[in-house]
């Protein structure tokens, strides 16, 4: 597809978005769930062509999408609401089609084009938030969300020490708590940390940890580890927190909902 093409349809996305964001949400006596953002016909068949069973799917997906911002938008100001960034509005919308059936990706692309749209937040939106929420799974949406909702949470890797004392076995390389049904499959917890590192969105600081001992006793208990000879277990004690880049990502994307 030629730049030129690329250009046009992104010039018409804002035109449609700037137009339709005022009459429809920002208006007083708009529609709630008015049209903010819609792929024309022509549209359809330049964007994707020979794929239009995914744009169908796709135009399902900004329905729902429009009725999340008319919500997410409808105490911002009229004067605040501004037309978004092609770069992001365009691959967001695209990627819509592909999280139909996810409601924790569907929130993060419509919290980012709410965030795109608002002039007070519009700052903060990085290019790279559509590529990473691209990359996530939804229960490592959830799991961002919980470190980001505390300061640091404790952790430990646990190692086995050789029989001879000259070498380690590590048994787990990471271990931390986390709340009850908070995932969807638990037992990948670590594939989510490692990705959430990998995004830069989480980190684990070397050689830093709490000085209060009793936050990692838990953590440390030997029957957790059945099998392997308490005095040949090391702990090394971490944190897990969220990253700089991973506070504005959840800033822009995970924004905390007004009564929670």
């Amino acid at each position: 597809m030629s730049n030129d093409i690329n250009q046009d349809l992104a010039k018409e996305l804002v035109a449609q978005t700037a137009g339709k964001t005022y009459d429809d949400i920002a208006h007083p006596t708009a529609h709630a769930t008015g049209q903010i953002i819609s792929f024309i016909p022509r549209t359809i068949k330049v964007w994707l062509g020979k794929w239009e069973k995914w744009i169908l799917n796709g135009e399902y997906a900004i329905k729902e999408t429009e009725i999340l911002l008319a919500e997410k938008l409808k105490h911002i100001p009229e004067e605040k609401i501004v037309e978004p960034e092609p770069y992001v509005a365009v691959p967001a919308l695209q990627q819509l089609s592909y999280s139909l059936d996810s409601e924790e990706l569907r929130e993060l692309y419509a919290n980012l084009l709410a965030s795109s749209m608002n002039a007070d937040t519009k700052g903060d939106v990085h290019p790279a938030f559509v590529d990473i929420i691209k990359q996530l799974a939804p229960d490592e949406a959830k799991l961002l969300r919980y470190f980001s909702e505390q300061k640091a949470i404790p952790a430990v890797e646990v190692r086995k020490r050789s029989e001879t004392g000259t070498g380690f076995r590590i048994l787990a390389k990471l271990n931390f708590t986390m709340p009850d049904g908070l995932l969807d499959v638990p037992q990948n917890y670590l594939v989510y940390v490692d990705n959430l590192i990998r995004l830069q969105l989480v980190e684990i600081p070397a050689d830093t940890h709490y000085s209060n001992e009793s936050l990692y006793k838990p953590l440390e208990n030997p029957i957790i580890y059945l099998g392997a000879p308490t005095e040949r277990l090391v702990f090394e004690r971490k944190i897990v927190k969220i990253s700089p880049f991973g506070k504005l990502f959840v800033k822009t994307c995970q924004p905390k909902q007004e009564g929670k």
